[in-house]
């Protein structure tokens, strides 16, 4: 759809075309108070089938809150799909589409693990031809289509799917024009090596920079200060266990993936005074004790108990009366917490 005039032909094209594949009849339909949904011809079109209109409140997008979290999961994921393979925005519709062609292809919860596309076909779909969006494609060019010397195959993207099974659609960026092929090959580990290393910039980026004229901790001797130029550094260690930063994870995925870098590439480390903090709280970090027999061997928790006791009597915080017959008591016990 290229204009919102082209709102009235389509809604009719839709409701054709799921009322023949379906077998039902559409019996409501709830938007906002667009021109293109309140013009003379809907709102005709729409008393002639029996259709109940449901306008919701204006600024009050929350009535109709199912559409607009779709669309906003859409766009969502057309976003990540676009900045994660590096693609012109001006693609934003081809991501659209494949995301939605790909969610209907996705389980829901709320239809009991079950595809969108198997509730509404009543068959299970063909998830074979399914490709990273935005990876490069080769192309056999026909003898017809080139000269003698010219190249036998030509180089696309691939930015979505068609209908028809197995068909895809790619775009050449030298013409600027999406065109529907069949035998193609992909090239899907170039695209996922392509992500990994984006995502890993991301992390990377993430980390914190050290100020080369901060001085470290003190309780770091010199022998053990890294720098940022080393491709590995030593990471903070807690009660002997090591702990790997997001972007060594999936340095290590990108590795399993696509092989070792081919090149090294600076690196950024939190501060290594950090190491020494850490230390030290686990150590100062004070335990709760879960009974009194754990408090009483404990000089601190005793002289707190006893400064809660006086504090109680002090401000008078009970009376002492008999005990009533035919009622029970209440108990009491000491609760331990650290503040």
């Amino acid at each position: 759809m290229q204009k919102k005039s082209e709102t009235y032909s389509k809604f009719c094209e839709f409701k054709a075309l799921v009322e023949k594949e379906s077998g039902k009849k559409v019996k409501a339909l709830r938007s906002d108070n667009g021109g293109e949904y309140i013009s003379d011809e809907f709102k005709d079109f729409c008393k002639a089938e029996g259709i109940r209109r449901e306008l919701i409140a204006p600024h009050n997008p929350q009535q109709n809150g199912v559409a607009e979290r779709k669309n906003r999961m859409i766009m969502g994921a057309a976003r990540a799909m676009l900045h994660d393979q590096g693609l012109p925005l001006h693609l934003w519709a081809e991501a659209c589409n494949t995301t939605v062609y790909v969610q209907n292809r996705c389980p829901h919860r709320i239809l009991g693990m079950s595809t969108p596309e198997e509730a509404y076909s009543g068959k299970k779909p063909d998830l074979s031809h399914l490709r990273i969006f935005g990876a490069n494609v080769y192309m056999h060019v026909m003898k017809d289509a080139r000269k003698k010397l010219e190249p036998t195959a030509e180089v696309g993207i691939f930015v979505g799917y068609t209908d028809t099974p197995h068909n895809y659609r790619v775009y050449f960026p030298d013409s600027g024009k999406t065109i529907v092929r069949r035998d193609i090959k992909f090239q899907e580990e170039k695209a996922m090596k392509c992500s990994l290393e984006r995502e890993l910039h991301l992390h990377a980026d993430e980390e914190l920079l050290v100020p080369k004229d901060e001085l470290q901790d003190v309780d770091q001797p010199q022998d053990e200060v890294h720098g940022v130029e080393e491709s590995t550094h030593a990471m903070p260690t807690i009660r002997g266990r090591k702990r790997l930063t997001e972007a060594e994870r999936l340095a290590q995925d990108a590795e399993k993936v696509v092989g070792p870098p081919t090149a090294q590439r600076r690196q950024r480390q939190s501060p290594d005074r950090y190491t020494g903090y850490m230390d030290l709280m686990s150590k100062c970090v004070v335990t709760e004790p879960s009974s009194f027999k754990e408090v009483v061997e404990d000089p601190a928790w005793v002289d707190a108990m006893v400064e809660e006791y006086d504090s109680i009597v002090r401000n008078s915080a009970w009376e002492i009366i008999p005990r009533l017959e035919g009622k029970s008591v209440v108990g009491s016990r000491w609760i331990y917490k650290v503040k």
